[in-house]
């Protein structure tokens, strides 16, 4: 018996199979492009559609340099999650002085990110004329030996590449990140990032309250012990070779004051907390000398004819002994800290104020002539608080068990 014969041709019937595969990977593209999650294309920003974008854990070195290069600020933030949590480059001080900023910092980098963003904005013609660089002591603990050619090297800025357009438009990875993106718009407390690069972490808020804040610093500070624990209690790897980020925070300070830029250099303002377990492992004598080696940096730009400025805010002060939360308490939301080690933006715009004169009461800004005398005294404000009795020394002395 002879077969029917199909209604439709299969070479017919195969065209259209494929025409619409293809019309729809066109209109995935199309809608992943237009939403546009991590901010490569420049596509619009419709409130209520897209113009909150949400904190992405790839391509964030791709998302942040396709936004700094946009917005081409005259005043650049640096450093790693503690500057991008943070510093708000919208701060209230830096409007009033009629600056431009974004915040590059990006979390889990150290200052050879810094060092390759600024040669690229650089080579973009976008070359801050003030940075604010966040120095972090734990990078340059135990750190290794620059290689030849460490303060000159720079990778190639990065670039919307096929491997890049392809997860960005063409993959369910790009399609998750859209309907994300329109997700979040309605969202109270979303995991953003803004368009000038600044985390303002709103998804902590939800999580502090179910939690609490004391947990919160208990877990970072279990992870920290952990991680300083392993590495050396060293800031060079021999007498006479500097260490990669002693080279490098060189190199950005060169390239700054050649270009005639101010850079302003920003030791974090770790909780006190973070700065009593310095001292119960014995890292308080390594944190001062660390200091000095950043002071000595910056003096030696300065007698290049360089603009450089240190300023420290890891000093014992009310505002770095923000009480910690009980154990049962999860209705506190402390103004200043997430955690010992992140600081919010309402510590930040007052470092931020203390940095360009608005304010006068937090932090302190390091010379060669002020240096030892203000070493001496924040080590006894340290050692103090392990020898009084407090709650906070209790916490200490459990967590070193």
């Amino acid at each position: 018996m002879p077969l029917p014969t199909p209604s439709v041709p299969w070479a017919t019937y195969l065209r259209w199979m494929l025409g619409t595969a293809l019309a729809v990977v066109a209109g995935v593209g199309a809608f992943n492009v237009v939403v546009d999650p991590l901010g490569i294309f420049s596509s619009p920003r419709v409130a209520g559609f897209n113009a909150i974008k949400p904190l992405l854990s790839h391509h964030q070195e791709a998302s942040r340099w396709a936004a700094a290069r946009r917005a081409c600020a005259d005043t650049g933030i640096f450093g790693n999650s503690r500057a991008e949590i943070g510093l708000d480059p919208a701060n209230p001080t830096l409007a009033k002085m009629g600056l431009s900023a974004f915040n590059n910092a990006l979390p889990g980098t150290t200052i050879a990110t810094s060092h390759h963003q600024l040669a690229w904005l650089q080579s973009a013609g976008c070359m801050p004329r003030t940075l604010i660089l966040g120095v972090e002591f734990l990078d340059f603990l135990g750190d290794s030996a620059a290689q030849v050619g460490t303060a000159e090297s720079t990778r190639p800025a990065p670039s919307i590449d096929s491997r890049l357009l392809a997860e960005a438009v063409f993959s369910t990875i790009g399609l998750f990140d859209s309907a994300k993106t329109i997700a979040i718009q309605h969202t109270r407390y979303p995991a953003t990032i803004t368009e000038r690069g600044f985390n303002p972490l709103l998804e902590y808020i939800p999580e502090a309250a179910l939690v609490g804040q004391y947990v919160m610093f208990r877990q970072r500070a279990q992870e920290n012990l952990r991680i300083w624990s392993l590495k050396p209690k060293r800031l060079r790897p021999n007498a006479v070779q500097p260490s990669s980020d002693e080279v490098l925070l060189d190199a950005i300070l060169t390239r700054a004051g050649r270009a005639g830029s101010t850079t302003y250099l920003v030791i974090y303002p770790y909780h006190a907390q973070v700065r009593m377990m310095f001292e119960r492992l014995e890292l308080g004598d390594l944190f001062a000398q660390w200091k000095r080696m950043v002071v000595a940096q910056a003096a030696r730009h300065t007698a290049a004819g360089h603009k450089v400025e240190v300023w420290d805010f890891s000093g014992i002060s009310p505002e770095t002994q923000e009480a910690i939360p009980s154990r049962d308490d999860r209705k506190t939301q402390l103004e200043y800290y997430w955690e010992g080690g992140h600081f919010k933006k309402a510590l930040g715009d007052r470092m931020l104020a203390n940095i360009f004169g608005q304010e006068q009461n937090f932090g302190r800004r390091l010379t060669e002539n002020t240096l030892e005398a203000w070493l001496a005294d924040d080590r006894q404000q340290a050692r103090a608080l392990l020898a009084s009795p407090s709650p906070l020394r209790d916490e200490v002395d459990d967590l070193m068990k």
